[in-house]
């Protein structure tokens, strides 16, 4: 009976702490927090902005295109990881999937174009 006792209390102890666990490891509702999903969905919407931009662009021009994603791609994984790079592809890849009529290409173009620059200042390139 003692041994029950002695690996009994063990036992509840465990089962209360993994009962306490999800709500430890629950996503902290703080400005660090925020920050990260800002960020996340940040780099989802660049993704997005830069598929459509490619729907935009001549076909001569996309390997050009094409090229600087890529390269986009590689300072946003060195910079950020590897996940953070696969959320911008993520949104790449689901804005090639969408159809832009001629007269909505201007003002994607001027977005991607600026959206660029500014990615680029923010990590000191040129």
């Amino acid at each position: 009976m003692t041994d029950r006792l002695q690996w009994g209390w063990p036992a509840l102890l465990l089962c209360a702490g993994l009962a306490i666990l999800p709500a430890a490891h629950a996503a902290p509702a703080t400005a660090e927090g925020d920050a990260e999903e800002r960020l996340d969905e940040g780099l989802k919407g660049f993704g997005y902005l830069s598929g459509l931009a490619l729907g935009c662009v001549a076909k001569e021009q996309r390997p050009a295109l094409e090229r600087e994603v890529m390269d986009l791609n590689a300072e946003i994984s060195r910079l950020l990881g590897i996940d953070r790079a696969f959320l911008f592809t993520a949104g790449f890849g689901h804005g090639t999937g969408v159809e832009l009529k001629i007269e909505d290409c201007k003002p994607v173009l001027t977005r991607y174009e600026a959206r660029v620059a500014k990615f680029r200042q923010g990590k000191g390139s040129r």
